[in-house]
């Protein structure tokens, strides 16, 4: 770039994805700002905010699903009872007859002389009412199920290891949000420092080139005025708009920290800060975040539901054996009470008892779609996960080769840095004694501001490729 134009611009381009800067604005109230660390926020953003909550609540209910299966293997008890009005119920009492018409001395049965059978058919004025009450109660322990038990707590623990494991890999992209944020705001500031540093540099030389063109020296024509004015009123412009761009920021860090609409703060760092990362190899990042990836643990969680499913799925063909046992309760007020214990009497009972039983549901049809479902969803997961190794190996490969890259290209910016920052001051002063022209010093001054910019710029990106590798790998690599 040979314009201060584009060295704004590039300044601009730098940090335009930035959430903030660090210092409170103009309009602050008189007491002391809030003073915000990276650790703070970082911490923040894993305990709060709705991304987390939602992985939370996720997790909660994988973990509610594992207690229903934990607890399968206790006793179900099932209750029944009623409450209800009963007409009398009298039994009808029979009798034997001599019958001449039957011959051979047969007897006819008949109702006894004075029962009343109609009365337990129909109510009328003289009908007692009273109360029936009948209780019935079943108790049902499971005793052998096939392994169905054993299967749906596997799922069931499968389902708490994924909510865990996305409430893990929920913090690792906010933590990485908030370190782009974090090193965004301080990039901007001294951004913004930069150009203000080459703003005031270029409105001395042109206070410089009005003096002279006053005094009429012959040093200076019109047109080094004019280039000095276009020059400015770009860097004008572009300083504006990072200042709009830093109150934008402003607003989003105060948001991230959760402090008030009027709150001033400040950053705890000034500077971006030098990386010492350690050193390790393609191959042994790769180990690490096969074994401390988020992601990963995600994967092999779901692999282990889903696997669970599947046994469930088959265990579901053979039958479930339990031990049953029976409770039964009723009295009628006004049904009278059968002196025959072989009757089947439902108005005055009391019973009790247990069997071994089992159910066996023979709809196969119905249970071998469900285990090919099951099946299905397993290779679906099972697919998902090879598929995750590989983007891995690309990811990890990609972000340490920018790492790399930006290393580099810091050590080279910061040696272009010193060597610009010799030459503008040179010019400056060759300027100042009249031995320097107009262009030899605006092409110093957008060369020292150019690598300045440039080496923040590369320091910037540096960070940030540290934390995407960090995400990678799913541990911190800096010393």
């Amino acid at each position: 770039m040979n314009t201060l134009t584009a060295v704004v611009l590039g300044a601009t381009l730098a940090f335009a994805p930035t959430r903030g800067r660090a210092q409170a604005p103009l309009s602050a109230p008189a007491a002391a700002p809030v003073v915000l660390h990276l650790d703070a926020l970082l911490a923040r953003a894993s305990e709060a905010g709705g991304p987390i909550e939602a992985a939370r609540a996720e997790l909660a209910a994988y973990q509610a699903t594992y207690d229903r299966a934990y607890w399968a293997w206790v006793p179900s008890l099932k209750v029944e009872s009623i409450l209800a009005p009963l007409p009398e119920r009298r039994l009808l009492e029979e009798c034997a007859f001599q019958d001449a018409t039957l011959g051979g001395g047969l007897l006819r049965v008949g109702p006894c002389p004075g029962a009343r059978p109609a009365d337990d058919e129909r109510i009328d004025a003289d009908t007692d009412i009273g109360i029936l009450t009948r209780t019935k109660a079943t108790l049902t322990l499971p005793l052998y199920t096939f392994g169905k038990l054993e299967a749906g707590r596997r799922a069931a623990e499968g389902g708490v290891d994924v909510g865990r494991a996305t409430v893990e890999a929920t913090r690792g992209q906010l933590g990485l949000l908030v370190k782009q944020a974090w090193f965004g705001a301080l990039m901007a500031s001294k951004a913004l420092e930069i150009v203000e540093d080459g703003r005031s540099r270029l409105k001395s030389a042109k206070r410089q080139i009005e003096k002279a063109l006053e005094e009429q020296s012959g040093r200076f024509t019109s047109n080094d005025l004019r280039k000095m004015v276009v020059q400015e009123a770009d860097i004008e412009s572009k300083y504006l708009e990072l200042k709009q761009l830093e109150s934008r920021a402003l607003a989003g860090l105060r948001l991230a920290a959760g402090l008030p609409t009027e709150a001033a703060f400040a950053l705890s760092d000034d500077d971006l800060p030098d990386v010492d990362m350690t050193e390790n190899t393609l191959d042994g990042w790769l180990n690490v975040a096969a074994e401390r990836r988020a992601d990963v643990r995600l994967a092999e969680a779901g692999l282990r539901a889903r696997q669970g499913q599947v046994d469930l799925a088959t265990a579901e063909f053979f039958p479930d054996v339990a031990l049953v046992a029976a409770f039964g309760y009723a009295k009628g007020t006004t049904a009278q009470d059968n002196p025959d214990p072989f009757a089947n009497d439902q108005y005055n009972f009391l019973s009790w008892g247990f069997v071994v039983g089992a159910e066996w549901k023979l709809d196969f049809a119905a249970r071998i779609g469900k285990l090919r479902e099951a099946e299905a969803h397993l290779a679906k997961v099972r697919a998902q996960r090879d598929a995750l190794r590989q983007k891995i190996q690309l990811e990890v490969s990609d972000e340490l080769s920018i790492v790399h890259r930006y290393v580099g290209e810091v050590a080279a910016r910061k040696q272009a840095m010193k060597a610009s920052k010799a030459w503008m001051t040179s010019n400056a002063m060759n300027f100042g004694m009249g031995l320097a022209t107009t262009d030899e010093l605006l092409s110093s001054l957008v060369s020292s501001s150019t690598s300045r910019l440039n080496y923040l710029r590369a320091l910037y990106e540096l960070n940030l490729a540290v934390a995407r590798l960090e995400n990678a790998v799913g541990v911190p690599i800096k010393r």
